[in-house]
């Protein structure tokens, strides 16, 4: 009888363990979609970045979708960076880019992307790191003034 227990104690313990290991491949694969799919927007070198959050030091403030597109299409991009503790609250990076360089990852699903853009009055350094699962993290920084951290999504441009 003991060994009867053990035995289903072993078998239940190895199935518990094929179940979790069919579940970590199945959220890899949807993952793989996703990375997929932001591979191919961001190859188009046409593409908006949609930010819905931004973040500064511990302090975070939600944007909304409509107001804080940046645009990247032609070796151009259009838009502004909303910051919360500059004593201007937007930064216009409009202008031409200079140094586009994008990594793929394979391996660990991840996209990076890296570029100035030189704008009227200042240069900005961007770079626009792309999750698996799609979310986009982008820090902008020009000179001496602090970086700005915005999180959000990459979308086709329209």
């Amino acid at each position: 009888m003991k060994k009867l227990i053990l035995l289903a104690f072993i078998f239940s313990l190895s199935a518990s363990t094929y179940v979790s290991a069919q579940t970590k491949q199945s959220q890899k694969e949807v993952f793989a979609s996703i990375y997929q799919n932001s591979k191919s927007i961001v190859k188009s070198e046409s593409f908006v970045f949609v930010g819905n959050m931004v973040l500064e030091d511990r302090t975070r403030e939600k944007l909304s979708d409509d107001s804080n597109q940046l645009v990247i299409s032609d070796s151009k991009m259009s838009g502004e960076l909303v910051s919360i503790k500059s004593k201007n609250k937007t930064i216009n990076v409009s202008g031409d880019i200079s140094d586009y360089n994008v990594n793929f990852n394979d391996d660990k699903q991840e996209i990076s992307i890296n570029f100035s853009v030189k704008s009227a009055s200042k240069t900005v350094s961007v770079n626009i790191e792309v999750k698996p699962n799609g979310n986009a993290f982008l820090t902008a920084s020009s000179g001496n003034d602090t970086s700005i951290y915005w999180t959000g999504k990459i979308k086709n441009k329209d």
